[in-house]
């Protein structure tokens, strides 16, 4: 696995204009509406801008639309846990039709549910699922408009619905678990599994690698920025991490990505208190290790499953 890889070269012009195009209308939304409101409008650009490049106008918005209602559905049932889990294995279900199309499709899906139900985005169900259409719809323009491309890659059918119906049933697990018990943060373990395990088997190494050393360096990089920096000079550490995370998802290593959203998200949430930075940071960490663990476990039982199935057309 590459370390520490520069970005893509030939990018920074257009990383910049995305950084523009993403920064401005999250702005406006802020202003507009809070920052829930462009919290959930930020995580809808990056739905749209995920879906559009391999999608037809039509399906783009069938698929945005699918995620505004996962996003209102959340919002109504609140931290309510059966609910909560139930809408992560329907999103899962979701995700593996999706992928079928190309890997990665609906993956925001079931961040969408555990963010707007769980997470720290409050709104209101119709609010919800409005930002959401808003911020599906502006992502897929930043895309038309920057003539971003991305190739097509159909998981095979079988490994779709193993990989859906598997994350799917723990991660909906996991969120029971966490709201039910009221633990802190605990739907981390849920995005590392859901961020970290993807579809695609030649994947998987690397992105399993690459969240786990990615979070924990991040992780150091947001505690010494918290503990050590005045509030202006984390604020600079944290918009430098973004500006990077969107330079890597141009192009680079998982590794990359993660190493520059973990500290970024970590500093915005603990601006000018060191207890709260420090607090998080530990969080953080444990889950993603616990996250990271149980990912690679299901990991091996699908390369398992798919290994028989390349084995059984050679001995029949």
């Amino acid at each position: 696995m590459a370390f520490l890889t520069r970005p893509q070269p030939g990018t920074l012009p257009t990383t910049l204009k995305l950084l523009v195009a993403i920064l401005v209308p999250s702005a406006i939304v802020s202003v507009v509406g809070g920052t829930s409101a462009s919290m959930g409008f930020g995580l809808a650009m990056g739905l749209g801008m995920a879906v559009t490049p391999v999608s037809r106008p039509r399906q783009t918005a069938v698929l945005v639309l699918i995620g505004a209602a996962l996003g209102a559905l959340a919002s109504w049932a609140g931290s309510t846990p059966w609910a909560i889990a139930a809408l992560i294995f329907l999103s899962a279900i979701l995700f593996a039709v999706a992928n079928q199309r190309s890997a990665g499709l609906l993956s925001l899906a079931p961040i969408i549910i555990i963010l707007f139900g769980a997470g720290p985005i409050n709104l209101s169900w119709w609010s919800a699922g409005l930002w959401i259409i808003a911020g599906g719809a502006v992502g897929a323009l930043i895309v038309r408009l920057l003539k971003f491309q991305a190739p097509i890659q159909p998981v095979e059918t079988r490994t779709a619905w193993e990989h859906g119906i598997v994350v799917g049933l723990l991660c909906a697990g996991v969120m029971y678990w966490s709201l039910a018990n009221n633990v802190p943060h605990g739907y981390w373990v849920a995005v590392t599994i859901l961020m970290a395990l993807r579809p695609l088997p030649n994947q998987r190494r690397e992105t399993l690698n690459g969240r786990l050393i990615g979070t924990f360096l991040g992780a150091v990089i947001a505690l010494l920025a918290v503990t050590l920096l005045p509030v202006w000079g984390a604020v600079i550490v944290a918009v430098l991490c973004l500006f990077l995370l969107m330079w890597y998802s141009m192009g680079g290593a998982y590794l990359m990505q993660a190493l520059a959203l973990t500290p970024m998200l970590l500093i915005f949430a603990s601006l000018g208190d060191v207890s709260r930075g420090f607090e998080l940071t530990i969080e953080r960490v444990i889950f993603t290790l616990i996250g990271f663990v149980v990912a690679v476990l299901i990991a091996l039982v699908l390369r398992r499953w798919e290994s028989r199935r390349e084995v059984s057309p050679s001995t029949t």
